[in-house]
């Protein structure tokens, strides 16, 4: 079977000693390696990475927390300080001297919070408004004509309905109808926990952006969670995700949608099947394919993830 031109593993599946070594062993699976947050700080990581491209013939993208800094701080898309804006900048050095032609990042965060692992907690004081992200996008799109960018859908991180920009399918929507030069990565893991916990239809909001909005998705993130938290599980034949991805292969084909998978903790033998299964869903155009459980709760999330 031909290998889809648009199918990405994220740097996140597997956990490696550098970003190198986990391109090196990445690229025995797929030339396309999305790379993102997790990896430490190297100074000389630009020189390197344009290195293993050519050795290894990979096509790269880059998305969010990536390069890492000397000095890490939690990126915040919804805050127009010039901490977040000098990381953008050097990404965006990074994704012009690969030669990568959009950038993705997540929406933002309506507060301050602090980490524990990928949950936030301790929300602080200081607040962020949707303002903050349009100003961001004015200046992203004024400092960086050459390169799309892309904002990726999030959710209520440790069930906070208040953490997260860009978590309900109203929003996305509203923000696809008024920003017309920016672009949506949709994380359907992301989206499966925001439709069980705002109680909206998870097939129904898939099918509406792609359906209508297929042009404006540069990418998707792939991978399972049980509806409540960003679990990152592995995508199998029966999960929701693959069913989703095989109906609308045809519509992400056309628009040259890039599907990363973005399951973590995953030995070599799992993320190849994995890979294999999704290429194998991006070739079917059977448009007689249909998602049988249209009404899916979160009982049913759980029984077939």
């Amino acid at each position: 079977m031909r290998k889809s031109q648009n199918l990405f593993i994220s740097s996140q599946c597997i956990r490696g000693e550098s970003i190198i070594d986990v391109i090196n062993e990445l690229s025995e699976i797929s030339p396309n390696i999305e790379l993102s947050g997790g990896s430490r700080y190297d100074a000389n990581l630009l020189d390197r990475l344009i290195e293993v491209k050519e050795k290894k013939d990979v096509n790269l993208l880059i998305h969010g927390y990536f390069p890492p800094p000397e000095k890490h701080f939690i990126l915040n898309f919804a805050d127009t300080g010039e901490k977040t804006r000098e990381f953008i900048r050097e990404t965006i050095r990074f994704i012009r001297a690969i030669g990568i032609d959009y950038y993705s990042i997540h929406a933002g965060f309506k507060r301050d919070f602090e980490f524990d692992g990928e949950l936030l907690t301790n929300p602080g004081d200081r607040h962020y408004t949707m303002e903050g992200i349009q100003k961001n996008i004015e200046w992203f799109n004024r400092e960086f004509p050459d390169v799309r960018l892309a904002i990726e859908n999030l959710y209520p991180n440790n069930m906070n309905k208040e953490s997260c920009f860009f978590m309900h399918i109203d929003e996305i929507v509203e923000f696809l109808k008024i920003d017309r030069n920016t672009y949506l990565l949709l994380d359907l893991g992301h989206l499966k926990v925001s439709s069980v916990l705002f109680g909206f239809d998870y097939l129904d909001a898939a099918g509406l952006l792609f359906e209508k909005y297929g042009s404006r998705i540069l990418e998707v993130h792939l991978s399972e969670n049980n509806g409540c938290y960003d679990d990152h599980f592995l995508v199998h034949s029966d999960s929701v995700q693959y069913m989703i991805v095989k109906k609308y292969a045809k519509i992400i084909n056309n628009n040259g949608i890039n599907i990363a998978i973005e399951a973590r903790g995953l030995n070599m033998d799992e993320l190849f099947e994995c890979h294999f299964i999704i290429n194998e869903a991006l070739a079917s155009h059977d448009s007689r394919f249909t998602i049988h459980d249209s009404r899916l709760t979160s009982h049913d999330f759980k029984r077939i993830s």
